[in-house]
């Protein structure tokens, strides 16, 4: 029984004549349909593919209208060069960077691409120029997300370089002497390298504190001092200290309050404040000692007096 696939090519072979009358004719080989290429450029194979008639339909419906809905369409379509581009940048960036960051700023320069691609223009010349865009808008996001300086940046990383291939050459790791006469820098350039350097690295404060001992379990986040002033219940209680001193000093005398004043708010000296109360400095002198006196007992006697919440709860 003849295959069914080949049934229909069958009925179309001639006869054969001669030798090979009496044998059965061998079916030829079907021809297979135009198999889907991927759209972009590189090796890699990929299962998100697009037919060629699709991409040019796609971009003949964008150029009617510059729609949102071709554009996505366009978008997707292309989705596999952003992830070949990102797969191929250096491994010094896909190291500290997370794979859909970088793929989220390839797909930006991928939308500027298409909606700078001149309309009429062949879309089999899209992917080279679109991996350009796509791989500038990767490397401009990462420049403006950087924390530090690109003429620092530049310093930091010819310094790396130069430490691995110290280290390649010489069997070992180079100390920063060495990797600072290899790269041709002075005293006061070298300076400004190494602390280039110490600014460009990263410590992580949930990984383990340097320690000499085997069972320390502490973090770099248990190292971190900490500022009790900082903290809400210090900050309450010294505003509401302030507020205590306040409505002390305003039941001082006018020149004692003058004094007070002047002397710890002003910042004036006492021959400054004494020219102004029109008295001697050892006047100054006694009024201060005065007024001090006088704070204290009131803010003592604030301390030992009840709030007025609670002595009206009581009543």
């Amino acid at each position: 029984m003849t295959p069914q696939p080949y049934r229909a090519l069958l009925d179309v072979v001639p006869p054969v004549r001669g030798r090979a009358a009496g044998r059965a004719p061998l079916p030829s080989r079907p021809k297979r349909a135009p198999t889907p290429v991927q759209v972009g450029v590189g090796a890699q194979q990929t299962t998100d593919v697009v037919s060629p008639r699709d991409v040019e339909s796609m971009w003949k419906r964008f150029a009617l209208d510059r729609g949102h809905s071709a554009r996505n369409d366009l978008i997707l379509a292309y989705q596999p060069l952003v992830r070949r581009i990102v797969a191929r940048l250096p491994a010094n960036v896909r190291t500290y960077w997370e794979s859909d960051d970088l793929r989220s700023f390839g797909l930006l320069g991928l939308v500027d691409a298409i909606n700078r691609w001149p309309s009429g223009s062949e879309p089999d010349r899209f992917a080279a120029y679109a991996t350009k865009r796509i791989r500038g808008s990767v490397y401009d996001e990462l420049r403006r997300l950087d924390w530090l300086p690109r003429a620092v940046r530049r310093k930091a990383i010819a310094y790396r370089e130069e430490a691995d291939t110290l280290s390649t050459s010489l069997g070992r790791t180079p100390d920063s002497g060495e990797i600072l006469t290899e790269m041709g820098c002075d005293r006061a350039a070298g300076t400004k390298v190494l602390a280039a350097v110490h600014c460009a690295q990263l410590l992580y404060l949930d990984h383990a504190a340097p320690s000499d001992l085997a069972d320390d379990s502490r973090c770099l986040a248990d190292l971190v001092a900490d500022d009790p002033e900082l903290e809400p219940d210090a900050c309450l209680l010294r505003k509401e200290q302030l507020t205590d001193l306040r409505g002390a000093i305003t039941q001082l005398s006018q020149r004692e309050q003058t004094v007070i004043t002047t002397r710890y708010l002003g910042g004036l000296t006492q021959k400054q404040v004494a020219l102004l109360l029109g008295v001697s400095n050892g006047r100054v002198c006694q009024i201060e000692s005065g007024a001090i006196r006088s704070l204290r007992r009131l803010l003592a006697a604030a301390d030992a007096s009840p709030p007025s919440g609670a002595t009206s709860a009581a009543s």
